[in-house]
């Protein structure tokens, strides 16, 4: 023993415990050493170490065959629910390492419900991740972008484009159509599919966002297209106010085709006539996460999205 020095607690270690249970269970030193695939003199001196550690015999070698000693009897009970909850542990931090513990905080506009991708995507989560607590929240994107941004959300459920804040990433989960929402009282209410060029005259609803933002860009962008600029009116704060504007006759609005499940009195759906306009709903996360679980969530969303993989904008 180096210097001289009795050994103390510190210096047992779990292998230790794993030699002295073979030995108990065989009750032999060669079966015991031969099971834990060491020579038979190094497996001695470990359980004479140990021993000397515990400071009292753990075996019987008095007699032609190895007993244990009344503290090896003590001892072997002790040792077993130490080694049980060393693997417990081990399989804990494991678990928390792949982010199947923990918690996660996200973040959806309310449009992403209506698709079905975030009920999809959260509950296969969930059942995969049974122990992971989930705090889901409906929000505004900017809102999600800035608490992603400040590490108070994990992940976005969000409809780009939108600027995004510095180390912020998405990947697309879904690309779905745009059709026309317009009252049912409209000239064109009962066309089965709608020019939008025809609707030049007519104000367009958009939700709050800036110019260059979501479902207002996209307005933009496709009247534009047809060849006219939008007259733009008041803007909703979410598709189910727009829808409750449109069908009271403040104007027409270009939303979501997943938007068609609200069915609110005096509105109509239309597909817009000529090639089909699309539009993304993406997850937002933080690209250097540090949380084994948004980790986690952002890989499952990668996964539910490889459908379109040119559209991610960053690996994990």
């Amino acid at each position: 023993m180096a210097g001289g020095r009795r050994p103390t607690r510190a210096n047992m270690e779990l292998r230790h415990l794993r030699y002295f249970l073979a030995t108990a269970e065989e009750l032999n030193y060669g079966r015991a050493a031969e099971r834990l695939k060491i020579a038979q003199p190094g497996l001695s001196q470990q359980i004479k170490s140990l021993e000397a550690i515990i400071g009292t015999p753990l075996f019987d070698r008095t007699r032609r065959t190895v007993q244990l000693t009344l503290a090896g009897e003590r001892f072997e009970q002790e040792a077993r629910k130490t080694l049980a909850q060393a693997e417990t542990a081990v399989l804990a931090a494991r678990r928390a390492g792949r982010g199947e513990v923990g918690s996660i905080a996200i973040g959806y506009v309310g449009s992403a419900a209506y698709t079905g991708v975030l009920t999809t995507m959260v509950g296969t989560f969930r059942a995969s991740h049974p122990e992971v607590e989930l705090q889901i929240s409906e929000m505004e994107m900017q809102q999600q972008l800035d608490q992603l941004s400040e590490g108070k959300l994990d992940i976005g459920f969000i409809r780009p484009p939108i600027p995004y804040p510095v180390g912020i990433s998405s990947i697309r989960v879904l690309q779905e159509e745009i059709v026309l929402a317009m009252p049912a009282s409209h000239a064109l209410a009962g066309d089965e599919m709608v020019p939008l060029a025809s609707l030049s005259g007519d104000t367009f609803i958009t939700p709050r966002h800036p110019s260059n933002v979501s479902f207002h860009e996209h307005t933009v962008q496709a009247c534009q297209g047809a060849g006219f600029f939008p007259k733009l009116g008041p803007q909703g704060r979410d598709f189910v106010t727009i829808a409750s504007m449109v069908a009271v006759g403040i104007g027409v609005a270009l939303v979501p085709q997943s938007l068609r499940c609200i069915q609110v009195p005096g509105i109509v759906y239309k597909p817009v006539k000529g090639a089909p306009i699309l539009a993304e709903l993406a997850v937002a996360f933080r690209r250097t996460e540090p949380s084994p679980v948004a980790r986690a969530f952002a890989k499952h969303a990668r996964s539910f999205g490889q459908g379109d993989a040119k559209a991610a904008r960053s690996d994990l």
